[in-house]
């Protein structure tokens, strides 16, 4: 008995082969169940490894897995030690079973035998991805030590393990430490949704955290998260729509559609949007998720929690947010359409643009709230079914939303504007040109090529920026708000959307940076300006002055002599023996 025994317990003897001419035919006649959708096929595989060595020699290595000298199955690694981001170096690009070898324990002795060749080649961790769906792989690879970074890269889930030392999960995006910008901690704090449409044309997610503050609620993808003041360019996007199809002017006088509001002078759509009418009410607070219903014009007559809306600044004069005026245009537009903005935004925005999570929803659905955020401690406090508030006034703070289809929203607008399109060009540039302030219509135009917004209700936290040069954008989205938090996502997001948009410009050489370094004179009473360029261990700096007192940035390429500062959104041109930031001109000394 004891003999059987230890024949049955005998060690299987795992080899990873090369995949050549005499076992390729062999690798190729592998497949796995019908069931099983989630891999691709090894034909597939060898015809991108080829082509990926062709690009670069070596950074593709294709295995035949042997068991006990027997052909079971195939993996597909990328090694290249070369690359400059540590998470792109080593990954198991493609690992599988045959059929007919699955369930005798093949799977888990080959992922060892994948983890010591990594180890044996000085790799330090190692990534994979898989659909969220293949629950038998994962299974697989948990019981191997991988573990999910938070990230979802075109749909897949990202799974990482450390190879030296302990067997940590390191969370980043792009390098960014989310987690510690944020204050993640544990499965039953505050959480994290972002989304990315990268310069490579790839979406990625990034979840961590709770959605439901005190309990274990892990964030997804899907899950929707109050949107703040970004619902203001949303109910800027729909009327634009309105306006492309010559139903609504935006120069015209409305106030003849809502006397009972408008007080004395004009006032037009395009003036309420970019905030420069003149009305009260910067923001709103909400009410208890289940409150009794509120009218626009309940709003407006001060019924609610704040004031009644009136006009206490010269129309036209300056820029001064308001929610109040974006109500104001809210009531005009439902009254000159018939129609609601929760079904405009329907028809006009969501449906042509394919999402499914996104919407005017107030009060929220019951049939959605399983799967939405609760806003930090609102269900302890007023209601633990619904941990969020109500907002009436939806054009301003009403919108319900994904930072996925934030980032489809915003590749449309960037679209728009560049050739035509979901809007036509002439009004997305319409939409994006600065009226005061670098603020357009419910969107704000930072450094003339970055469309942005950021949203606060209580309870959650929206940054959305988006480029009008390429197909980049990032939302992030959070489900506590204070002012540190919120400054603290704007400055993450930024450095995400930096450092994807540094990937567009080849940086100068060094010869070219040198000649630009120096002293700048300026003028006194600059808003910004530059005083010194150097060189710091081969990067970029300049030491500004500006309304924030002295301060030193990097600078990174965007252009043809063109800089953009890191942290901030001030565009630098260098040109013979002089620099404009901002459109202000500092002579070198």
């Amino acid at each position: 008995m004891l003999k059987h025994l230890i024949k049955e317990k005998k060690l299987m003897i795992i080899k990873l082969e090369p995949v050549n001419d005499n076992n390729r035919e062999a690798v190729l006649a592998l497949s796995v169940r019908e069931d099983q959708p989630f891999v691709a096929t090894n034909k597939v595989s060898l015809r991108q490894a080829d082509e990926a060595n062709a690009e670069q020699p070596g950074v593709a290595r294709p295995f035949a897995i042997y068991a006990d000298e027997k052909l079971v199955g195939f993996c597909m690694f990328v090694f290249n030690p070369e690359e400059e981001d540590e998470d792109d170096r080593y990954w198991l690009w493609r690992f599988m079973i045959d059929k007919s070898e699955q369930g005798r324990g093949c799977g888990q002795a080959a992922l060892q035998e994948i983890i010591k060749y990594f180890k044996e080649n000085g790799a330090d961790r190692l990534f994979l991805s898989t659909e969220p769906e293949n629950e038998r792989g994962l299974h697989i690879y948990h019981k191997a030590g991988f573990r999910e970074t938070g990230i979802i890269d075109s749909g897949e889930a990202v799974l990482m393990r450390m190879l030296k030392g302990p067997n940590r999960v390191i969370k980043n995006l792009y390098g960014v430490d989310v987690d510690k910008a944020m204050h993640i901690k544990g499965r039953k704090g505050c959480g994290v949704s972002i989304a990315v449409h990268d310069v490579d044309g790839d979406l990625v997610t990034y979840c961590a955290g709770s959605g439901r503050y005190g309990e274990d609620f892990p964030v997804n993808p899907d899950m929707l998260f109050q949107a703040g003041s970004v619902s203001k360019p949303m109910f800027a996007l729909t009327l634009l729509r309105y306006v492309d199809k010559g139903i609504i002017d935006l120069d015209a006088d409305i106030s003849g559609v809502v006397p009972e509001f408008a007080g004395k002078g004009p006032v037009t759509f395009a003036a309420l949007l970019s905030h420069t009418a003149g009305y009260n009410l910067h923001g709103f607070p909400g009410y208890p998720a289940k409150h009794e219903p509120l009218s626009l014009e309940d709003v407006l007559n001060g019924k609610g929690v704040t004031p009644r809306l009136r006009r206490i600044r010269p129309y036209g004069k300056q820029h001064m947010y308001s929610g109040g005026g974006i109500i104001l245009a809210e009531l005009a537009f439902t009254r000159m359409t018939g129609t609601t903005l929760r079904e405009a935004f329907q028809k006009e925005v969501a449906e042509p643009l394919g999402l499914k999570r996104t919407g005017f929803f107030q009060p929220l659905d019951e049939e959605l709230v399983s799967d939405a955020a609760f806003g930090f401690r609102l269900a302890q406090k007023e209601d633990p079914a619904h941990g969020y508030h109500y907002y009436p006034e939806h054009a301003a703070a009403g919108l319900w939303t994904t930072p996925t289809e934030l980032v489809k929203i915003g590749l449309a607008l960037s679209k728009s504007y560049r050739k035509g399109g979901f809007l036509k060009k002439k009004t997305a540039r319409r939409m994006m040109t600065p009226v005061m302030d670098s603020c357009g219509l419910c969107v704000y135009n930072l450094r003339g090529d970055i469309g942005e917004h950021d949203g606060w209700n209580e309870g959650f936290l929206t940054e959305w920026l988006f480029s009008l040069r390429e197909d980049l954008c990032v939302a992030s989205m959070f489900n506590r708000s204070t002012e540190e938090l919120d400054w603290k996502q704007s400055y993450m997001a930024i450095e995400l959307f930096q450092t994807m948009e540094e990937k567009l410009t080849e940086m100068p050489g060094k010869r070219s940076l040198k000649a630009v370094c120096g002293k700048y004179g300026h003028p006194d009473d600059a808003e910004i300006c530059v005083d010194e360029v150097f060189m710091q261990d081969g990067k970029l700096y300049a030491k500004f002055f500006g309304g924030d007192g002295e301060f030193t940035s990097q600078l990174y390429p965007i252009g043809k002599k063109t800089f953009g500062r890191k942290g901030g959104f001030a565009k630098i041109i260098f040109g013979e023996n002089c620099l404009t930031v901002n459109g202000i001109t500092c002579k070198k000394l």
